[in-house]
């Protein structure tokens, strides 16, 4: 049996942000046809607190595929030779259940979360949204710039984040990189201000921006934070906006923000509208008018890393990319 590897150099040269978008439009609408499995994500933290492991198993039919991501977090590796989340999606065929692919799933995760959010920002950002602020400096920060940059004409990006020489570092080197104006600003909430579309994208495990900031018309996508323990945004910010996520049963169980929203009696499960793939399928509506405040949670789907991954599995098989081994 053969077994094909594809490291994350292949994946980033296979997979851009544009062509992504498309593929996460095809991965929610698949989950709002009710066409994917997608048990929930499970958890095991090494006993140091230092780091953890994780891991999203599912299934989905147009391409079908059975699949499994695994992953790493250590954030304790900042500033050291290895990434902070490390790890791998697995391909399996369902005809015989063999493993087919092996993909680095610190890109693919990158790259298709990214081009989630585009999405959502899409289909509920007001369509004339030129300011976007992002809170956060690292990878995602980086990659939902490029990402949201397709699906809006920003004239202008503000940047947050808690160490302000990285923030001005960052906003240099990516306004340079994109040719767009991009600027460090000194708190969240001069972000939140200046913004049509925010997107915070950190590793906070408090809030930090709070929703007596925002202001009607603006869309809020929170992609940082994926456990319960944690939030990026405050209650009144979740009470506040019309409330979408990627995955409703994700975000009853995992979304930080909205637990503590509902714990502190501010919303209801009711609260959460519906998926993104439900709005694209025509299900439910997204924004109303230009004065909704619209919300996206982002927690990450099986679903969105086996449609990416068989995307540059058959291109790699196409270009005669990668490494084939005996298995």
């Amino acid at each position: 049996m053969k077994l094909l590897v594809l490291n994350a150099t292949v994946v980033r040269s296979l997979l851009s942000p544009r062509r992504c978008i498309e593929l996460m439009r095809t991965a929610m609408a698949l989950v709002a046809r009710g066409a994917t499995l997608q048990p929930l994500r499970q958890m095991c933290r090494h006993p140091s607190g230092r780091g953890g492991i994780g891991m999203m198993q599912g299934y989905t039919a147009r391409p079908e595929w059975l699949g499994l991501k695994v992953m790493t977090g250590f954030a304790s590796n900042v500033g050291t030779a290895f990434a902070t989340r490390q790890g791998f999606v697995l391909l399996f065929e369902v005809e015989h259940g063999a493993p087919v692919a092996i993909l680095d799933a610190r890109e693919i995760t990158a790259i298709r979360t990214a081009a989630a959010t585009a999405v959502a920002t899409d289909v509920l950002a007001n369509p004339d949204s030129r300011v976007l602020a992002l809170c956060g400096y690292g990878e995602q920060a980086r990659a939902h710039l490029e990402a949201l940059s397709e699906v809006r004409r920003f004239e202008r990006v503000v940047v947050w984040g808690r160490d302000p020489l990285k923030a001005q570092a960052f906003a240099a080197a990516q306004g340079e990189r994109l040719g767009l104006a991009v600027s460090a600003v000194p708190s969240p909430q001069a972000a939140a201000v200046a913004a049509d579309v925010i997107c915070t994208t950190t590793a906070a495990a408090e809030p930090f921006l709070k929703g007596a900031w925002l202001r009607p018309g603006q869309h809020l996508n929170a992609v940082g934070s994926s456990i319960p323990a944690t939030a990026e945004v405050d209650e009144d910010a979740v009470a506040r906006c019309r409330y979408f996520v990627d995955f409703r049963e994700s975000a009853l169980e995992l979304a930080g923000d909205f637990r503590r929203a509902r714990a502190a009696g501010l919303v209801s499960d009711a609260h959460i509208l519906g998926s993104i793939g439900d709005v694209l399928e025509g299900k439910i509506v997204g924004r109303r008018d230009r004065a909704d405040l619209t919300f996206f949670k982002s927690l990450g789907m099986i679903s969105e890393d086996l449609v990416a991954a068989d995307f540059v599995y058959c291109a790699a098989i196409e270009q005669g990319a990668g490494q084939v081994i005996d298995w």
